[in-house]
C-alpha cells in the first residue's frame, strides 16, 4: 500500500494518543490530557490543504470542527 502524507500523519497522532492513554501516569492531570490533544492537534496541523479537506471526509464534520480549522 502507498504511504501518503496524510496517512503517514493519522498513524503518527493515533500512536501517540495511544500511547499517552496507555502509559498515563495516576498523577497526571487535566491539563495533561489537553496538552496530548494539543499534540495530537499539532501532527495534523502539518497536513496540506487539500490533506485537510480528506481529512474532514474522514473524520467527519463535529471531529474536524475540534481541531479549529473551520
Amino acid at each position: 500500500m502507498p504511504e501518503d502524507h496524510l496517512t503517514m500523519l493519522l498513524a503518527e497522532a493515533l500512536r501517540d494518543l495511544v500511547l499517552f492513554v496507555e502509559h498515563r501516569p495516576e498523577t497526571a492531570t487535566e491539563d495533561d490530557d489537553v496538552r496530548a490533544l494539543e499534540d495530537l492537534v499539532s501532527v495534523l496541523g502539518q497536513a496540506s490543504p487539500t490533506d485537510r479537506n480528506r481529512m474532514k471526509l474522514l473524520l467527519g464534520d463535529e471531529v474536524y470542527s475540534y481541531l479549529g480549522w473551520d
